[in-house]
């Protein structure tokens, strides 16, 4: 059972492995990274084996995609190797966390188990109170908002965890037009919040 204190931690930089226990298991993951209060949350599937050994998130070729889509937005500063791109955004008052804790090597969850990660996503969301929480993937998205989505990124119409807005981002094969926009609106969404508290990356 994860304690109140060990939720609210801010991990300092180095790898962020931790272990947890899992359905009655003792599994080695990512610990979360929580952003401070009115920063972004951006909110994956489950980790990756690479990225745990690697004690950073998304370190596989769809995750380093993933940071280098933060660094266009401005939301991490250029030039920031993939492998201390966690560490950067957590500097730039944002977090990253997880709908499911438990590693695999493709997205290979049912959706009762996309589900069941709802509300410890929730409690965290209420805890840390982000400014927003912006989804990688719709997947997760979807689990959350508890409707398919007819949305391809943006704001997400109706939907909020803890009272906060929600965003999904561009998918990872989307066109360019619309990964353009999709940047242009994290970019302007991460400054608008500049003023409550998080520092988006210089």
């Amino acid at each position: 059972m994860t304690t109140l204190d060990e939720l609210l931690h801010r991990p300092g930089p180095g790898p962020h492995r931790t272990t947890l226990t899992i359905d009655g298991h003792a599994v080695e993951t990512l610990a979360d990274l929580p952003p401070e209060r009115g920063g972004l949350l951006f909110v994956g599937l489950n980790p990756s084996p690479v990225s745990v050994a690697a004690g950073h998130y998304h370190q596989g070729t769809l995750g380093r995609r993933f940071w280098q889509r933060l660094v266009r937005a401005g939301i991490i500063p250029a030039g920031t190797p993939p492998e201390a791109a966690d560490d950067a955004l957590a500097a730039g008052g944002h977090g990253i966390t997880d709908l499911i804790k438990a590693p695999t090597a493709r997205d290979t969850a049912n959706d009762a188990a996309l589900t069941a990660g709802v509300g410890g996503l929730w409690q965290k969301v209420a805890l840390w109170r982000p400014g927003a929480v912006v989804f990688i993937y719709k997947r997760v998205a979807a689990a959350c908002a508890g409707r398919p989505l007819v949305e391809r990124w943006g704001q997400l119409d109706g939907v909020a965890l803890g009272g906060r807005p929600c965003f999904l981002m561009p998918g990872p094969y989307a066109p360019e037009e619309d990964v353009d926009e999709g940047l242009n609106l994290l970019r302007n969404l991460a400054s608008s919040l500049g003023n409550e508290g998080a520092r988006p990356g210089r």
